[in-house]
């Protein structure tokens, strides 16, 4: 579990680098590391997950301009939740998918908070990765179909939601993230998935327009509430689907 969390802080370092420059359409690789307000260089010193931060006060150390809380938040988050799916999985090889599905997550939560962005590029080798894991655990037919259902769902609920209002109610990347989903759980999760994330969603969607000044009109984010009803999914979703087996034989 130790060496998860150590490796969650690691990658949780590259996720911040993922959220910043990939809705900016900037490479990934060059340049290195560096202060988003200066442009300098950040020295490995500087740059440990968590504790640079917090040794240099949040603050640059060559231009001294306050660095986004995002950083040490996504860093430290991604250690815990690795932390969490070791000892949840322990060593079986569902473990493996676990730690990339939930850091998929994690990166596409945080940019869809901060941009309303879902990018092709993550949501699209993710469904390549669940299909290849499922081919290998004998489960291809419902990853497939699950993946074709999930985007067909959404994309069929915006036509809808389209002809009645006039207006786009969904973006394009939630219909790949909901595929993507489907892609790693098969289709028998979505039911669950959809129903999880829309009713937190309209709960907390609604709090937050009424304590605020924007518009009911006003487009929030929904990856994140996929994402949250995905993990949930991730860790309890059989043990969901034995209750729901064993509910319906009692009603027969």
């Amino acid at each position: 579990m130790v060496s998860c969390g150590l490796l969650g802080l690691l990658f949780g370092s590259f996720a911040n680098v993922l959220v910043h420059r990939l809705p900016r359409g900037e490479s990934i690789v060059f340049p290195g590391s560096h202060c988003p307000s200066c442009a300098h260089a950040i020295a490995w010193y500087d740059n440990i997950p968590v504790f640079s931060w917090l040794w240099l006060r949040g603050r640059c150390r060559h231009c001294a301009r306050p660095v986004a809380l995002r950083y040490p938040l996504l860093e430290a988050g991604l250690g815990l939740i690795w932390v969490f799916l070791a000892w949840h999985f322990s060593l079986r090889p569902e473990l493996g998918m676990a730690l990339l599905l939930s850091f998929l997550l994690w990166v596409l939560s945080w940019i869809d908070l901060e941009t309303g962005l879902l990018p092709n590029v993550l949501t699209f080798p993710g469904m390549a990765a669940a299909l290849i894991f499922a081919a290998w655990q004998g489960d291809f037919a419902d990853a497939l179909l699950g993946a074709a259902a999930g985007y067909a769902v959404f994309w069929l609920v915006a036509r809808l939601f389209l002809l009645a209002t006039g207006r786009e109610g969904m973006g394009q990347g939630d219909f790949k993230l909901l595929a993507m989903l489907g892609a790693f759980f098969g289709w028998q999760a979505l039911p669950f998935v959809i129903f999880l994330s829309s009713f937190v969603g309209a709960i907390v969607g609604s709090v937050f327009l009424l304590i605020s000044s924007r518009s009911m009109r006003a487009e929030l984010p929904f990856g994140p509430y996929l994402a949250a009803a995905g993990m949930v999914w991730l860790l309890w979703g059989e043990g969901l689907l034995k209750m729901f087996a064993d509910f319906s034989r009692s009603l027969i």
